[in-house]
């Protein structure tokens, strides 16, 4: 293999090495979401009124909660999502939008960054989606 081949073959092992670097490093920011805590960026949906009870933590839209469910450490453990959360937290800087069907169908409601509190009765333990608006 001739010295130019030989620079171009380092230089391109070298640039695979720093990409799968850069997505190792990125992975578990992108893990944070859905993991029982709600975070800054994140809108949540709570098990219970008053914010209480297991949160779903969401950073991206969920269009269908079906195969959801809450973590596990707090009431309403292993419960599915779907159908099932009484108020919300909104720690993102954009408003999020929730319906009662997937796909953001039925009953459609928003909320805005900073909101806190109880589902109405239009809401409560029917929301099967969400999604930020930007």
């Amino acid at each position: 293999m001739n010295k130019t081949l030989r620079k171009l073959a380092v230089g391109g092992a070298a640039a695979v090495s720093a990409c799968a670097l850069l997505m190792g490093t990125a992975g578990p920011a992108a893990a944070w979401a859905r993991d029982g805590n709600l975070e800054n960026h994140e809108f949540g949906l709570f098990y219970r009124t008053g914010n209480g009870g297991c949160v779903f933590d969401l950073s991206g839209e969920d269009r269908n909660f079906d195969d959801d469910t809450f973590r596990s450490g707090c009431d309403g453990a292993g419960a599915r999502v779907n159908d099932n959360t009484e108020s919300y937290g909104n720690r993102d800087a954009y408003r999020w939008k929730v319906g009662t069907d997937k796909n953001l169908g039925g009953n459609v409601g928003t909320l805005p960054a900073g909101y806190w509190g109880d589902a109405s009765s239009t809401f409560k333990n029917k929301i099967s989606s969400a999604t930020f608006i930007l």
